[in-house]
């Protein structure tokens, strides 16, 4: 076997990414207590949903964030397991950060939902995605849109219970009229203990993947989300169909979204 064959065996797949973000106050809240992370080159995206009284949710989603923009930094772990462990520590901190700042200022919640992506640094294939909270992570592949994480919610998780026994007429329980929808079961803040869910995902060229708040996919179905992100046009292009859309639907809540398009 000779040098350029090695060579080409163990060089890490590159691949393109672009990206495109968008946060907005809605047409009802006066205040946005949404956050997102989009750090192309490093390949790490985030979109974090704040909940709390005063400041505290735009401070809890500003701080995860943040904390994972460290993370993100290329001298911050060299394999796609040191960045996770990184990560899961750096949210450990926040976690605890806003715990004390909601204790100080006797805030009766206070947290944010997280919901990332952080590509292997050795090769661009392979990936994972952690979240707490409902903000969602898709991903658009030859035409299908599928959603790659769970709303940790109530009427998420009694959802997936009940769908186990009598099938999708369970799904109801997660609809955007049941008051259930929202109630958080997992989040960054409001436990001692934070619970994050893993998974590792495959990239592949022509992947688009969407990170989201409840904003996005409660305006708009996984029908209208497909059909955006399957029509043509640049990160930015589908970012403001979704943005137009979610105004139409009416934006009754903060919504954010970071749209990365994966290429050669």
């Amino acid at each position: 076997m000779n040098i350029l064959h090695l060579f080409k065996r163990f060089r890490p797949h590159v691949m393109d990414v672009k990206a495109a973000a968008l946060t907005d106050c809605g047409l009802v809240r006066k205040e946005n207590q949404d956050a997102f992370l989009m750090r192309t080159r490093d390949r790490f995206f985030c979109v974090a949903d704040g909940m709390g009284g005063g400041d505290g949710g735009a401070l809890a989603s500003q701080w995860t964030c943040g904390a994972l923009d460290e993370v993100a930094r290329p001298n911050r772990g060299g394999t796609l397991r040191e960045r996770m462990e990184i990560a899961q520590e750096a949210l450990k901190m926040v976690n605890r950060k806003i715990r004390e700042y909601a204790y100080v200022r006797e805030y009766r919640q206070m947290g944010t939902t997280v919901a990332f992506a952080v590509f292997d640094p050795r090769n661009d294939r392979r990936a994972a995605v952690c979240h707490a909270g409902d903000s969602r992570i898709y991903r658009f592949r030859d035409g299908r849109l599928s959603l790659l994480t769970k709303d940790h919610t109530i009427g998420g998780e009694l959802s997936r219970i009940a769908a186990e026994r009598v099938g999708d007429r369970a799904l109801k329980l997660n609809s955007r009229a049941n008051p259930l929808a929202h109630v958080l079961t997992r989040a960054v803040g409001p436990e001692r203990e934070l619970k994050l869910e893993w998974r590792r995902i495959d990239v592949r060229p022509g992947d688009g993947y969407l990170l989201c708040s409840d904003g996005v996919h409660d305006m708009l179905t996984d029908e209208q989300i497909a059909l955006m992100l399957g029509e043509k046009g640049t990160p930015d292009m589908v970012v403001l169909r979704l943005d137009e859309a979610i105004r139409a639907a009416g934006a009754a809540d903060n919504y954010t979204m970071v749209y990365l398009k994966v290429g050669e």
